[in-house]
């Protein structure tokens, strides 16, 4: 094809320089010899462009495919709900039920206020309600009756309560230095394992290192060979796997080796040690003693109850002794309800299902309420399992979207498309801007904040909404168009055994494609690289996958 075009030009001088001799022209010689000049490189540069390989060149034809078109705004996510817990009643903050990052349902307990005495008191307060709706039933079943026979109760009672006591002086104090003994060993063992789960932790980082390392080297090793083409892409693929998978457990091994890292005491360690000094506390303040006056109490009221019995007996006021009864059943049970209260008010419960993001206090501060302008929450507690979208997008793009449709929500962690629905779109208008507020609910799969899955609140979001679709689109590859400009550029297809150059027009990008708006013949072949060693009718030679 070449050789044409310049024998076509060698025509043309020769007719020239054959005007110039029948016109006698005195500059014929002049010509000639320029003529020879030009035919000699002509015929080199022929040859050689005949002697010359043709390129080899990956070819491609333009395919039919659907675009959808798509706006992208950027937002962030937020939790679905957030709850601050505080004290219900100020205290010292005795236990931590619950660690950061830790999954928790509604109502688990989360933390513990000093809440010991308010515990014996629903004990007491238990027993107590518990004998007055005895005495009632009796009363009511057979005063006179019963009236006999709570005489011997009373009686047992009083030598239950004296057996009780005499038990209690016995064996009071052994059992608060045994729970101290507990503790401690308790607390031992707590530090011993976390000792070994630090080293665990540090050897298998070790591990992964050297297993990265060696994957790394062959790896490296490998890249070479494939590059070389000396081995297979499916077994560079499985070494560049194994490298992957060992960057990835080497990450892992270090998050967890991290954990050790610092000062930092784990919360197994800190709650056996919250444990202990209670412990310590009871034998401090010697609380067998008050178990021996409680004991003494029982033993003081089983008298009171014996001798009430009596003068019941020998008044023979059983109408009087019913009245008593119910009376002191009431009392007993307001008396329940305030301590079980009590009780209630110093345990610290989830108000959500969800994951806890703050711890605010430690074991020993002090726990202020709600209401107090000081007090400081003991817990932050997050819900997850489904997350809040929000993003602002411009007044005009706003009224093309409806609550309830589908959008595309992409992290810049690289977590991609999740499918979020709209369910909020502001009805005001920011004027600085001119934009409104939109938000959607997004499914949270895994539903923690652990190191290795799940989206997390506050992250930075984009959110990709569909604004169109266009179908039957003729596409080719990104790169196979040259010099793109003012709608149009260049392509090289095809044609026999060489090169050439052809002007199209061109539309939008689409990824790594660019739409054709001047239909090509079917089944042209566009070449899709080497174009920089392509001109118009190079020769080539097309190669195929």
């Amino acid at each position: 094809m070449v050789n044409r075009h310049i024998l076509k030009a060698y025509t043309a001088i020769y007719n020239k320089v054959s005007m110039f001799k029948r016109t006698n022209n005195p500059r014929q010689p002049l010509l000639l010899s320029v003529f020879a000049i030009i035919c000699t490189f002509s015929v080199g540069s022929v040859n050689a462009q005949e002697a010359a390989s043709p390129v080899a060149v990956p070819v491609a034809t333009a395919r039919r495919g659907t675009i959808v078109s798509t706006k992208q705004y950027t937002g962030h996510l937020q939790p679905h709900a957030e709850v601050k817990v505080f004290a219900n009643v100020p205290g010292k903050v005795v236990a931590l039920n619950a660690a950061v990052g830790q999954s928790v349902a509604k109502d688990d307990v989360l933390a513990e206020t000093n809440s010991r005495e308010t515990t014996l008191a629903v004990i007491r307060a238990e027993s107590a309600f518990s004998s007055a709706q005895s005495r009632l039933t009796l009363t009511e079943a057979n005063a006179q009756a019963r009236l006999e026979s709570q005489l011997a109760v009373a009686q047992e009672t009083l030598m239950t309560a004296q057996s009780n006591l005499v038990e209690t002086q016995s064996l009071a104090e052994m059992r608060v230095r045994n729970q101290l003994v507990q503790a401690e060993v308790a607390y031992q063992a707590a530090k011993e394992t976390i000792e070994k789960s630090k080293t665990n932790a540090e050897q298998t980082l070790e591990r992964a290192r050297v297993e990265r390392d060696d994957a790394k080297a062959d790896y490296d090793r490998n890249k070479t060979l494939h590059e070389k083409q000396l081995i297979s892409n499916s077994n560079f693929e499985s070494v560049e796997k194994r490298w992957r998978l060992a960057g990835t457990r080497l990450e892992e091994a270090q998050v967890t080796a991290r954990q050790f890292e610092g000062n930092s005491t784990h919360p197994s360690v800190e709650k056996a040690k919250a444990e202990l000094a209670v412990a310590r506390k009871l034998v401090e303040i010697r609380s067998w003693e008050r178990e021996i006056a409680l004991a003494e109490s029982k033993v003081t009221q089983a008298q009171a109850d014996l001798n009430a019995a009596q003068n019941l007996v020998e008044a023979k006021s059983w109408e009087q002794e019913i009245e008593i009864a119910r009376s002191a059943v009431s009392q007993a049970e307001e008396q329940l309800k305030i301590a079980q209260k009590q009780v209630s008010d110093a345990t610290l419960i989830s108000p959500i299902d969800g994951v806890i993001a703050t711890r605010h206090l430690s074991v020993g501060d002090y726990a202020g309420s709600a209401s107090s302008p000081t007090g400081k929450p003991v817990f932050t507690v997050i819900g997850v399992k489904v997350l809040k979208a929000i993003w602002s997008m411009p007044v005009a793009d706003a009224r093309r979207i409806h609550s309830g449709e589908l959008v595309l929500i992409s992290t810049d962690s690289g977590i991609r498309n999740i499918v979020g629905t709209i369910d909020f779109i502001s009805p005001e208008v920011n004027r600085e801007n001119n934009t409104v507020l939109v938000r959607a609910n997004v499914p949270n799969s895994v539903g923690t904040l652990s190191h290795n899955g799940g989206l997390r609140p506050g992250g930075t979001i984009t959110v990709s909404i569909k604004t169109g679709e266009r179908k039957n689109v003729q596409l080719l590859p990104l790169h196979s168009v040259l010099h793109i400009q003012n709608g149009s550029g260049t392509v090289f297809t095809v044609e026999g055994n060489a090169a050439r150059r052809e002007q199209v027009s061109v539309g939008a990008v689409y990824g790594g494609e660019i739409e054709i708006t001047a239909r090509l013949l079917n089944g042209t072949l566009v070449i899709v690289g080497e174009q920089h060693q392509l001109q118009e009718g190079t020769p080539v030679s097309v190669v195929r996958d």
